[in-house]
């Protein structure tokens, strides 16, 4: 019973295996599933990988520029199913484009699979967005477990078989997806408009999109050396090709098989598995240099994908609590991190093809050039734990880092219980949030970019929700909940602006 809520009943488990689905698709296409003919293998299947991804950042940005739409359309039926068909037509073609060595199938299937990859991508992040961290940390975590699960019996079937069953996993992640109810697929109505409009790039992204330049940078600097460790280890011979492709999806498996029973059985340990997960990517790519040339290869590339796939639920745990609860509009919050992310991941595969290329002989500057993407991995994470948007997992501002991070999760969950108890709406858990962590409503206006009169509405709200009459007792009722608040952190009783 407690495995079952911890998943969010019946449709939370229709989102972990929908989306472990689409999550064994694009394992396949790591895995080079569809290339059955050793010929095809290496420069196509990368090719195959590179269509889809770029296609698929076109889609990012159509879904941007007509939000609206795109999300009123993700609540239908038709749309996600046709995105759906369009994947397992996409697959097909792959296979065929083996088969006969065509490479205009293979652009044809590009283009199928980059749509449905845009679609079901933006589709499940909804889902996983619905409630910040607390729905995006069991669903993710499951889905990548749920997936490696799907993968491993079709490891073992003849390889025209197993692709012609990964070609199929389209359409199973469309059925369950439009088998969830509407109002679990759609994005929330974001926060409210602020009262005035900020100039530049990184105003625009903080105050409407409520992400900040700097986790933005970190996560594009890791799928950059995503991109070329995927072309290094999955695709050219220098790397072992797609057998060792194979072995890393492997690696990547057990790994979320690890996450999602820490998620499940031990919230409070989460923040852990990141910090694991971030040292694993350097180490990783540490790695690498010393062991080109020698039968122990794989073993960098499997600590790498390990520590990626962590950092994989971190970016997306990450994202869904800031769609969820600084967004202005939750759809763009996502098809921004994903757009840009498989932008990245391209140009990680052109480099390593530039630099690397997929034939023998190896470069002789392959170890040092691993070795500066090592570089590259190491500053992403500086950035990562530096960013004021991880504080986002906890509801709490960088303002008080005497809190345990381990204690992150268990502190959210049940504050963010104890406002679904009594009924706050998204904007109202964001300020009561602030509230309880000793801020004025000054501070939180200039916060949120909205005007002292609306948060004042949104306070008294709270107060009649949670059936106090002022600040202090609201805080002295929630500091049960959130034991890392101590009166000494506290803003002067006389600088608070009392609501009714």
């Amino acid at each position: 019973m407690k495995l079952l809520e911890r998943m969010r009943g019946t449709d939370g488990i229709k989102i972990i295996v929908g989306s472990a689905f689409f999550w064994a698709w694009l394992d396949a296409m790591f895995m080079s599933m569809f290339f059955v003919r050793p010929g095809s293998r290496g420069l196509m299947a990368e090719a195959a990988v590179v269509a889809v991804f770029a296609v698929s950042a076109i889609g990012f940005s159509f879904a941007l520029r007509a939000a609206a739409p795109f999300n009123k359309l993700l609540g239908e039926r038709r749309f996600p199913l046709s995105a759906a068909c369009l994947g397992t037509m996409g697959s097909l073609l792959f296979l065929l484009a083996s088969v006969n060595l065509s490479w205009p199938s293979l652009l044809v299937g590009g283009a199928c699979g980059g749509v449905f990859m845009a679609v079901f991508e933006l589709a499940w992040g909804g889902a996983y967005c619905r409630d910040g961290a607390r729905s995006a940390a069991p669903y993710v975590a499951g889905g990548f477990a749920c997936a490696v699960v799907i993968d491993t019996p079709l490891l073992f079937m003849i390889p025209e078989a197993a692709a012609v069953f990964f070609a199929l996993l389209p359409l199973a992640t469309g059925l369950l997806y439009v088998s969830v109810a509407p109002n679990q697929r759609v994005y929330r109505q974001g926060l409210e408009s602020p009262a005035f409009v900020q100039r530049g790039v990184r105003a625009h992204l903080k105050s409407h999109l409520g992400m900040s330049m700097t986790l933005l940078c970190a996560v594009m600097l890791v799928m950059v050396g995503f991109g070329y460790l995927q072309h290094l280890v999955s695709f050219s011979i220098v790397g072992g090709g797609s057998g060792y492709g194979i072995i890393i999806q492997v690696a990547r498996g057990v790994v979320a098989l690890l996450m999602f029973a820490i998620v499940v059985g031990s919230s409070q340990r989460v923040s852990t598995v990141y910090r694991v997960g971030l040292l694993a990517m350097i180490a990783g790519f540490m790695m690498m240099p010393f062991l080109f040339g020698t039968n122990l290869f794989w073993v960098s590339g499997a600590v790498i994908i390990g520590g990626y796939t962590a950092f994989d639920l971190l970016v997306w745990v990450a994202f869904s609590q800031i769609a969820h609860t600084q967004s202005r509009d939750p759809l763009k919050t996502i098809a921004v991190m994903r757009m840009l992310s498989v932008l990245c991941t391209v140009l990680g595969f052109a480099i390593g093809i530039a630099l690397v290329g997929n034939e023998e002989p190896m470069s002789e500057f392959v170890s040092a050039e691993t070795t500066v993407v090592g570089y590259l991995v190491v500053i992403a994470t500086v950035l990562t734990l530096g960013s004021e948007d991880m504080w986002a997992l906890s509801g709490r501002p960088a303002a008080f880092p005497e809190a345990s991070a381990e204690d992150s999760f268990g502190q959210d969950e049940r504050l963010g219980g104890w406002f679904d108890e009594i009924g706050l709406t998204a904007r109202e858990r964001e300020i009561g949030a602030l509230l309880v962590n000793g801020r004025t409503q000054p501070w939180i206006a200039e916060r949120l970019s909205i005007s002292e009169n609306t948060v004042g509405t949104h306070v008294r709200h709270i107060y009649q929700k949670a059936g106090v009459h002022g600040r202090q007792e609201f805080i002295d009722l929630a500091f049960p909940l959130s034991s890392n608040i101590s009166p000494e952190t506290r803003d002067p009783e006389d600088s608070l602006t009392e609501v009714g």
